[in-house]
């Protein structure tokens, strides 16, 4: 995440996370995220479905009620084993820099599980370390470190996804 050595797009956000102590880098990591493939979007199901308009729009809606009552629980039990809150600032593909009530030593190796959406959630998580925190803001940066190819794709999927929707604000 150093300034010479940035190779992934970053954008500033406002996200929720979990975070957790963990007594080194070598220790296995508790979070094993969802690696499965995206489920076909709601939007895509009801333009290809052959099934009468009502019935789609009624299994849309079941859709995006499940995701919320899934999301409620998922976030219930991220946060039994990830019991540090903290609100990442500004994320990437390399690490986040976050602010947190609670003290962390710099070189301390973490867990941090971000909440990239609500409903439906959408997580991901990795091991990392803090790498400073800034005299200025009280920022932590945080490295990840050994990232998971699906963590690293949602991110990067959610960092493009951001940055289109700011693009398409800043021309209104």
């Amino acid at each position: 995440m150093s300034e010479e050595k940035r190779s992934f797009s970053r954008i500033q956000v406002r996200l929720k996370a979990q975070a957790r102590v963990m007594e080194s880098l070598d220790s296995p990591q508790l979070f094993t995220g969802d690696s499965m493939p995206q489920p076909v979007s709601r939007a895509e199901f009801v333009k290809k479905s052959k099934l009468p308009e009502e019935v789609t729009t009624f299994l849309a809606e079941m859709d995006r009620k499940l995701d919320q009552v899934i999301s409620m629980l998922g976030q219930d039990s991220v946060k039994t084993d990830f019991s540090i809150p903290v609100e990442v600032m500004e994320i990437s593909a390399a690490g986040v820099k976050f602010r947190s009530k609670e003290r962390f030593e710099i070189g301390a190796s973490l867990e941090i599980i971000i909440y990239l959406s609500q409903a439906p959630l959408r997580l991901a998580g990795s091991k990392g370390r803090i790498l400073e925190q800034e005299s200025d803001t009280g920022l932590y940066r945080f490295e990840f470190v050994d990232l998971r190819g699906s963590d690293m794709e949602a991110i990067v999927q959610f960092v493009f996804k951001e940055q289109r929707e700011q693009i398409r604000n800043s021309k209104m």
